[in-house]
């Protein structure tokens, strides 16, 4: 019951994640620098859970130094580093492979979370895994690999952006168990939109986009739905499933982004596509498998 809670959460965070190419489309569409973006729509998000912590919880924003410190790495490599190594890759290597190297980031949780929370390597996590990457590869349509064997650099970007990824997952999960799910949440996007904003200061965004409605309310989607929502329901669900698990889920983003491209910016799936949305939610699925006992 818990694993299957945790995989719908999980599986909504993708879904909500997957909105940002929709909201941040409509953003650069209009000339507006993606890293500027991310450090507005992560420091408003976290604005966001702070007002809503000192109305509805207050008692749960009091942490311990140590809790802090550990709060603070998590939010530097899971949300400041993971969004400078995955704009940059997106920018080197184009949207379709970024995605691609970025879902390695279910082979490093797995490794991860085995190495330092304990969790089993089953077979169907295995299984889960190889089929959740496959399926991405096909959705994205990112079939072409031998141009990168000349650009090392922006394999190394996408593959850090996998990394650093997967680290939120292990962060997450680690902090789950000794912080509220509300508290982890904040901290980790409040400590690493603190890290973006050293890089771009948050309301250059805002000076960019100016007195626009449309444009100040793709903004405002892209602060509650791709960013407050998705950490708040990704750090939840880890509350209930293995980090390598939710992390394999979460592979659900690539196919809801091409569905939501499809019904609101009128692109069109291929047959290949429709395949790798099937491989997907094929792999959500396995997880509900529980492991054998030995």
């Amino acid at each position: 019951m818990n694993t299957s809670k945790g995989l719908l959460m999980v599986s909504f965070a993708g879904i909500c994640w997957a909105t940002t190419g929709l909201f941040g489309t409509f953003l650069f569409r209009e000339g507006l620098d993606p890293v500027n973006v991310a450090s507005t729509r992560s420091m408003l998000a976290a604005i966001l859970f702070l007002a809503f912590l000192l109305v509805a919880h207050p008692k749960k924003l009091i942490v311990s130094p140590k809790q802090i410190a550990m709060l603070a790495l998590g939010g530097l490599a899971g949300i400041a580093i993971f969004n400078i190594f995955y704009l940059s890759a997106i920018s080197a290597a184009g949207m379709s492979t970024a995605v691609v190297l970025l879902y390695t980031s279910p082979v490093f949780a797995v490794i991860l979370s085995r190495i330092f929370l304990g969790e089993p390597l089953s077979r169907i996590k295995i299984t889960a895994l190889a089929t959740a990457f496959t399926g991405v590869v096909l959705v994205v349509e990112a079939f072409e690999f031998t141009a990168l064997l000349n650009d090392p650099r922006s394999v190394l970007l996408g593959l850090g952006a996998g990394f650093f990824f997967a680290l939120l997952s292990v962060f997450g999960k680690h902090l789950t168990g000794s912080t509220h799910r509300l508290t982890t949440s904040f901290y980790l996007l409040f400590t690493g939109s603190i890290f973006l904003a050293l890089l771009r200061p948050p309301w250059l965004a805002v000076q960019e986009i100016g007195s626009s409605p449309a444009l100040l309310s793709a903004l405002a989607a892209l602060v509650v739905i791709s960013t407050f929502l998705s950490h708040f329901l990704y750090i939840y669900g880890l509350s209930y499933l293995e980090a390598g698990k939710a992390s394999i889920a979460v592979a659900i983003e690539p196919p809801a982004a091409i569905f939501l491209a499809y019904i609101f910016l009128g692109e069109r799936f291929a047959p290949v596509q429709y395949a790798g949305v099937i491989l997907v939610l094929a792999a959500v699925l396995l997880l509900r498998i529980p492991a054998k006992k030995k």
